[in-house]
């Protein structure tokens, strides 16, 4: 199976290296400017450059694309589509579950957001055929919830952190891949939902971290924003063998917290 992975960002990464390993894929990497071994470089805002791409490849080149990256943040997002989508035989584009409007449980099915800026790629994307997997805040090395803490970017509130781990990302495109394989690209939902599933909020995670003398106290400031649960559960009846990170573990880790 041809496979490429367009944007070699914190997932992009983390989806290539889990790939590469696997028996029965040909991977295909693409960054405007990550320098890992075997990626080609192309700047999908330059329009001589996106001509050079579709010249270089033929159409239905790649089994399967991944997009990674925002694509409307692109100089001409409409002509990548064109070119994406001849090239790929079916394409899985990264979005992001801040797209729905504001309930209490967000499924696939919630409305979206006209006004967010991935709108209008979004239902291009799903017009053309390609699939959404959209994710809930993505957490890891380098991305620990304690130092957005410590930055003053969040407050000590009851708001649902709604969460996913980096790693957790890169298995769940394996196995959907597998799943491609074996059941077929029209077995998968247009929309589908990636958080780890857990409920934890603010005030909790403030908390655990006061206890092991990591933050200051801080007093609780409560929110007026909607607070809401992304539910996954869609993704893991299509995929069983799913198991995402537990976050209270995934956090000791990246604080060093050993229990004695």
């Amino acid at each position: 199976m041809k496979i490429g992975i367009f944007g070699l960002g914190y997932t992009g990464v983390r989806i290539a290296d889990l790939l590469k390993s696997q028996t029965g894929i040909e991977l295909n990497t693409f960054s405007a400017n990550t320098q890992i071994k075997g990626t080609l470089i192309f700047d999908f805002s330059n329009a001589v450059v996106l001509k050079q791409f579709s010249e270089k490849f033929s159409k239905n080149s790649f089994d399967l694309s991944l997009v990674t990256f925002p694509v409307q943040k692109l100089s001409d997002p409409t002509a990548f589509l064109d070119i994406l989508f001849s090239v790929s035989k079916n394409s899985i584009l990264l979005g992001t579950t801040s797209i729905y409007k504001r309930i209490p449980d967000i499924i696939e099915s919630t409305p979206i957001l006209k006004d967010h800026d991935r709108f209008a790629v979004e239902t291009d994307w799903l017009r053309r055929g390609g699939k959404i997997l959209r994710l809930c805040g993505i957490y890891g090395p380098l991305r620990n919830p304690a130092d957005w803490i410590r930055k003053g970017l969040v407050k000590k509130n009851s708001r649902q952190l709604n969460l996913i781990h980096g790693d957790d990302v890169a298995l769940t495109i394996s196995l959907l891949i597998q799943k491609i394989q074996t059941a077929g690209w029209d077995m998968i939902p247009n929309v589908l939902n990636l958080s780890d599933n857990q409920w934890h909020t603010w005030k909790e995670i403030f908390s655990f971290l006061e206890e092991h003398n990591k933050i200051s106290e801080t007093s609780i400031e409560e929110s007026i924003k909607e607070d809401c649960f992304i539910d996954s559960e869609k993704i893991r009846i299509l995929l069983p063998d799913l198991q995402t990170k537990d976050f209270w573990i995934e956090l000791e880790n990246l604080e060093g917290i050993i229990d004695q």
